[in-house]
């Protein structure tokens, strides 16, 4: 009986979900160590010509038999131009987001592009504008999950079910813009802020929604459209030491999260050749009684030299999940790389 009640819940959340209980949207800790997360501005915002940028989040380990992993491919280039400090970009990335539960997952396909206009180029100012389109796709796995009319009467729900359940796969297009503005502040210290939309079209996420039609109407489950608002610096006065704040807000519907980080970025050669990075940040998300309050607080470290980045970080639950394994979050690791590695032309946020 436990484990039709744990799959009754199941199917509930995933199928029959309402407007305030929608699936997941990524979530990276390290989203400024693939800036394109961020905002669709930022393809091509290179110091070099192209990156290429890997990430690996495994969260819930401590709470759930089966953790939820969330695995990223990036990749974006920037496009000069012949007699012009302008400049294109382009990009793309791969989500896919994996629960051993009941085998649900989903993969995200987008493609990205972008146009940066030099305001002064020997200031390294730009304004930016992207657009994004993608495509994602979303399945269960129906052989795990069991219904109260298939229990044979003795120890097994080995029968079949009278449930109707829609089809098991599905996919729907999305769509973002996004602008940014990026201006050096002196030999060794920059800025970056943008605004970006995700989820433009609003697309059903619902099973039922792509599947054939039922007797019985269920409740709408259109993804919202996610707002992001960001402010990155690089703050120093000399090419030893830097201080990294980031300042992220989202919107999405109901609800909201902000997070703010700091992180120190000792030299250890020369400026920007190789690097070592720690700091923490703290993420607040909008309660049921409408205020924010601290979800998680996380560390991180980074290591990069000749263009190479190797990140970590660690994410302490202050909710009260946190209970049931005290310290315990997500662990998250990227590794980017950026080829023809010049530091001359534009600037982006780092990790």
């Amino acid at each position: 009986m436990k484990h039709i009640f744990h799959s009754f819940l199941f199917v509930s959340f995933v199928f029959c979900c309402s407007q305030e209980t929608l699936a997941q949207d990524k979530l990276f800790t390290q989203s400024f160590a693939h800036p394109v997360d961020l905002n669709p501005a930022f393809s091509g915002a290179i110091d070099g010509r192209y990156r290429v940028t890997v990430a690996y989040r495994d969260q819930w380990r401590s709470i759930i038999e089966s953790p939820y992993t969330t695995m990223g491919l990036y990749g974006d280039i920037k496009v000069v131009q012949e007699h012009s400090d302008d400049y294109f970009g382009a990009g793309f990335s791969l989500i896919a987001d994996r629960t051993a539960i009941y085998n649900v997952n989903q993969n995200i396909l987008s493609l990205y592009g972008s146009y940066h206009k030099a305001l002064n180029a020997d200031r390294k100012q730009y304004l930016s504008a992207g657009v994004n389109f993608g495509i994602a796709q979303r399945n269960i796995n129906y052989e795990e999950i069991y219904f109260n009319d298939q229990f044979n009467g003795l120890d097994q729900y080995s029968l079949g079910t009278a449930e109707i359940l829609p089809s098991n796969n599905f996919a729907f297009m999305d769509l973002g813009l996004g602008v940014s503005y990026m201006t050096g502040m002196g030999d060794y210290s920059s800025l970056s802020l943008g605004l970006s939309v995700d989820h433009i079209p609003g697309s059903s996420i619902s099973f039922y929604s792509h599947s054939i039609e039922q007797d019985i109407e269920y409740p709408e489950a259109n993804i919202y459209r996610k707002f992001t608002a960001f402010l990155s610096m690089e703050l120093a006065s000399n090419e030893y030491v830097s201080v990294l704040p980031r300042v992220m807000w989202q919107s999405e519907g109901p609800h909201q999260m902000l997070s703010a980080a700091a992180l120190v970025k000792f030299d250890i050669t020369n400026y920007d050749n190789q690097a070592f990075h720690l700091g923490g940040g703290v993420r607040l998300n909008q309660t049921f009684d409408g205020g924010l309050k601290p979800s998680a607080l996380y560390l991180m470290a980074a290591y990069e030299v000749e263009g190479l980045l190797i990140g970590l970080s660690h994410d302490i639950t202050t909710t009260s999940l946190s209970s049931q394994s005290p310290g315990r979050g997500a662990f998250e690791l990227s590794i980017s790389f950026t080829g023809l590695y010049d530091n001359e032309e534009s600037m982006c946020p780092t990790f």
